[in-house]
């Protein structure tokens, strides 16, 4: 899956499950982050195929030129399991089974950069915002959509630092 994709369903689990910043975090970081194994991988594929290959996207994007470590196989358990057990947690548990999930959908089912895909991406998108709006309608008295995305843009804003007014 693309990494956008994969960042859209965990924010919308997170919002399902009401998660805080901190279980959020941990969320995140077996949801998104995890695919920074990619980059463990990538030694031992441009050792196996040449640097060359790392130029052609076609290459890359069929089955066998994906260079994923183990943390993406079932074997990770091994590993994401004790993880969850030594923080009283199951979060790590449940989004990397929902992060590999996803992959094996997309491998199995969908195809590299398909119209499925992007479907997907796009109505789990809707249901975040949805569900965020519909709480914020929950919490003001007015359902303004443009005050909302407002809203919604200067937070991004504000975590990103992108605003100076945030910054102190």
């Amino acid at each position: 899956m693309l990494a956008l994709t994969h960042v859209i369903v965990t924010l919308l689990v997170i919002q399902l499950l009401m998660l805080d910043r901190n279980e959020a975090f941990i969320a995140l970081t077996f949801g998104v982050f995890i695919d920074l194994d990619h980059l463990l991988g990538l030694g031992t594929y441009a050792k196996a195929n040449g640097i060359a290959p790392l130029m052609d996207m076609d290459t890359l994007m069929n089955p066998g030129g994906q260079w994923k470590s183990m943390l993406h196989s079932p074997m990770a358990l091994a590993m994401v399991a004790p993880i969850s057990y030594v923080v009283r947690m199951a979060i790590p548990v449940l989004f990397w089974g929902v992060h590999v999930s996803m992959d094996y959908l997309e491998e199995s089912f969908l195809g590299h950069f398909s119209n499925l895909e992007a479907m997907l991406g796009a109505l789990a998108a809707i249901a975040l915002v949805t569900m965020r709006y519909s709480k914020y309608v929950e919490s003001f008295s007015f359902s303004d959509i443009r005050t909302y995305l407002k809203m919604e843009v200067s937070s991004v804003r504000a975590h990103l630092r992108l605003d100076p007014q945030a910054a102190f």
